[in-house]
């Protein structure tokens, strides 16, 4: 199949597993590589000029965050975009978890260097408007996903913690933001309002922040 040519970077001729990951990644989130559609090893590896070795870590590592598939005798293919309800599914739970989570971090008081480091992350989301193309879109969702896991990681839970690691939600929500015009001044706010009740040591003005928040989300991007 044949991708526009604007949409292609080549990595630089020292690559480091990482930035292969991060280039395929891209190509899979802006859709250059459409969904279903077969990843070839040996293509990859006269593109980006580089041995099959950091292609194959890239890949099983795009396999286990739910943007790849490996299937026996077919290979690597490109996952289709969740469903419907897959994304309700996420919001469910994660209006469970998160709100209790922000609960129980405002009851145990965050010190001061933790509260700085969401203002950081929410400061990080504002710093530009996020387009349509994964590349200027990744600040914003890496940003998110910081200031998302520092709370669960306030909550003091590993088992919470560890399952939103597991389940890798920002990831694929990026797929909704790529394909939908966002205002993300409401998220900024929604953010804003979690981080001072947090500071506060309000555990239900947390949890009710949050699940405002999740409920804003949700209604932007599924509904």
């Amino acid at each position: 199949m044949m991708h526009a040519e604007p949409s292609l970077r080549k990595p630089s001729r020292v690559v480091l597993a990482e930035q292969v990951y991060e280039l395929i990644k891209e190509r899979i989130l802006d859709q250059a590589f459409v969904p279903g559609e077969r990843l070839n090893i040996d293509a990859l590896v006269r593109e980006f000029a580089v041995s099959s070795t950091p292609i194959r870590e890239a890949l099983m590592r795009l396999a286990a965050e739910g943007l790849v598939r490996a299937e026996p005798f077919i290979g690597f293919t490109t996952a289709p975009v969740p469903d419907q309800r897959y994304y309700e599914d996420v919001y469910s739970f994660r209006g469970v978890i998160e709100p209790w989570a922000a609960a129980e971090a405002a009851r145990r008081r965050p010190a001061p260097e933790a509260i700085a480091g969401l203002r950081a992350a929410v400061a990080a989301m504002m710093a530009g408007e996020p387009s349509r193309e994964y590349r200027s879109h990744r600040a914003f969702t890496e940003a998110d996903d910081r200031f998302h896991r520092i709370v669960l990681q306030l909550a003091g839970n590993q088992v919470a913690l560890k399952s939103y690691d597991d389940l890798r939600f920002h990831l694929h929500i990026s797929r909704l933001y790529l394909t939908r015009e966002q205002d993300v001044g409401p998220t900024h706010r929604e953010h804003y309002a979690i981080v001072d009740a947090l500071e506060a040591g309000d555990p239900e003005a947390a949890a009710d922040a949050m699940r405002r928040h999740l409920q804003g989300s949700y209604e932007r991007l599924i509904k």
